[in-house]
């Protein structure tokens, strides 16, 4: 085990260099994890490389594959070091998030994703939550976080999206993944109340009080049920605000140390080899909530 400033646990860096794309090497630079230089030189340099014209950065970080909302919103946050030195990419993607907002406010993925996201999703997690052409919770919820940390500096659009999000929330705290859906999702919750916290929603709010009882409840099931999966919304309720959610931030960063695998990264349910993605998102929240133990 080696130790990367949280606590003791096995080399996931070595783990993500080896077997990480673009994006799971990002979330380790963003959190400060050390990874070599020239490791972050040729992230950067893959990055530009792949960008497709319109700003977005492609499905499945395979060049030529049309641009995804979802992928171009979580890379864009983790280049928040880097607004100096990559002004020009920054703003592409920043550009192509916002010509994929609707006019209800909320964002969504063009019609020529539909084959990608079934043939990467439809067969394991199912498609009913990631549909295209219409506006999706978690989706907004994505881009109004990387538009605000990203600087963006116009009001009217992120309020609109804010607006969406905020009349859409359901009576039990939770948003359903689209308008109109006969569920709410969890998973959802955690991508909406980042996006709402980069807006600065207020914390005293109904919608914020109501979506962070919701998210905990979730978090203490998952607990519970040792699924560290869902550990990956860990990020969206910190700083605990009591000893109560200290105490299920604390557990939470605790299974996360304990299902970790030996070559340095972690396995989604139901299977034993190490998931990139999975591994580089679980490392983030552990640089990013640790302290909060």
């Amino acid at each position: 085990m080696t130790d990367s400033g949280d606590s003791h646990f096995y080399d996931l860096q070595g783990y993500i260099v080896e077997h990480g794309n673009i994006a799971d090497k990002m979330r380790l630079i963003s959190a400060g994890y050390r990874l070599p230089q020239d490791v972050v030189d040729r992230t950067l340099a893959s990055l530009e490389e792949v960008l497709n014209r319109d700003g977005g950065v492609p499905i499945d970080l395979k060049k030529g594959n049309p641009s995804s909302v979802k992928e171009t919103a979580e890379m864009l946050p983790l280049l928040g070091a880097f607004k100096k030195t990559h002004t020009e990419l920054i703003q592409k993607m920043v550009k192509f998030l916002v010509s994929r907002q609707k006019a209800d406010g909320g964002f969504a993925e063009a019609l020529n994703l539909d084959p990608f996201i079934d043939d990467r999703y439809g067969m394991t997690w199912g498609r009913r939550w990631y549909p295209v052409g219409k506006s999706i919770t978690w989706l907004t919820g994505k881009a109004l976080e990387a538009l605000c940390l990203a600087d963006f500096d116009d009001e009217e659009r992120l309020r609109r999206s804010r607006d969406f999000l905020l009349h859409t929330q359901y009576e039990d705290g939770n948003w359903p993944d689209f308008q109109n859906m006969d569920e709410s999702d969890p998973m959802a919750t955690g991508n909406v109340l980042s996006g709402l916290r980069a807006m600065d929603i207020k914390a005293d709010s109904e919608v914020y009080q109501g979506a962070r009882a919701a998210l905990f409840h979730h978090l203490q099931d998952a607990l519970e049920n040792k699924s560290t999966y869902d550990m990956i919304d860990l990020t969206a309720v910190c700083p605990p605000e009591t000893e109560k959610e200290r105490e299920v931030v604390r557990s939470g960063i605790e299974l996360i140390l304990e299902t970790q695998n030996k070559d340095g990264g972690w396995s989604q349910l139901g299977t034993k080899k190490s998931d990139p993605e999975l591994s580089s998102i679980l490392g983030f929240v552990l640089k990013k909530c640790a302290k909060y133990k």
